[in-house]
């Protein structure tokens, strides 16, 4: 049986490790406060979103994209005012945007390509699909050809100005193997409308189904979750564990903030929450 969409799971034995086989147990729940009855309030969905995989707040439009399994992408405000609606072949599981240049970037699940994304244009400009090959091995990233492939679920653009891309992406595999890795990505080097990613690094951390993330520069760390386990972890860039919590939600796919403190919620069984994040930085 399904449980409620925000019941906090208190989980014994989550599988969720770094550098080893330990097992930990997440013992605080995440603090944040409900604008109502924990549970039943907070979703700011007002147009029935299908399978809501991917969040994220755009900082100079001042509003949140979304994007789902059937390729759409839905730009709203942050009280949920749908602001326009783009249908495009593909299954999106993620979206994240580079800070300086206003551009996103969208994962394809099972194709492992990450698209980049005008909104002033409403048009997908390039692809870049990502190597498979890690240390030597083609097939790291697996491809499963006779069941669902279970790939790339979430994302995050890292800014850096010394970076001679702009800065670097993070991306969260779900199977085969399950893991997160920092990927190489051609924004500045080439102009070409395809062009190859790669992976750089997997980071030494172990988390089932790492489906949604984002980067937050006020304490430049990558917030991961895991809707496997419904726990949501601070890492530092170079994959140390800061903090781990129990968090709200079920199938938790996409997570963003904004400006004022406030986290979204993007859940594959649906709904867009919007809870205020207490935590202190």
């Amino acid at each position: 049986m399904r449980k409620s969409p925000f019941y906090f799971l208190l989980a014994a034995g989550i599988i969720f490790a770094a550098c080893s086989e330990d097992r930990y147990s997440t013992t605080i729940q995440f603090p944040c406060a409900w604008p109502g009855s924990p549970g039943f309030a907070g979703n700011i969905d007002r147009q029935n979103f299908v399978q809501p995989s991917g969040i994220c707040f755009h900082p100079q439009r001042k509003t949140l994209f979304i994007v789902g399994d059937d390729g759409e992408i839905a730009e709203i405000k942050t009280d949920g005012t749908p602001v326009f609606n783009w249908k495009t072949p593909g299954d999106f599981e993620a979206i994240t945007v580079d800070p300086k240049t206003g551009l996103m970037y969208i994962v394809i699940e099972g194709e492992d390509v990450i698209l980049e994304f005008d909104p002033e244009k409403w048009e997908i400009t390039r692809r870049f699909p990502v190597n498979r090959e890690y240390q030597g091995n083609p097939r790291f990233l697996q491809k499963q050809t006779d069941r669902y492939d279970n790939g790339i679920e979430s994302l995050a653009f890292v800014p850096d100005e010394g970076h001679p891309e702009g800065g670097a992406f993070y991306a969260g595999n779900q199977e085969d193997p399950s893991c997160i890795m920092e990927i190489l990505v051609p924004l500045k080097s080439g102009r070409a409308k395809t062009a190859e990613a790669k992976i750089l690094r997997v980071l030494p951390i172990r988390i089932t189904d790492p489906a949604a993330m984002y980067y937050e520069a006020a304490t430049k760390r990558l917030n991961v979750v895991s809707d496997a386990d419904n726990i949501l972890i601070e890492i530092t860039l170079s994959g140390e564990i800061v903090r781990e919590y129990a968090f709200p939600g079920d199938m938790q796919e996409g997570i963003c903030t904004d400006p004022e403190g406030f986290i979204y919620i993007a859940q594959d069984s649906g709904g867009i929450f919007k809870l205020k994040d207490l935590r202190k930085k």
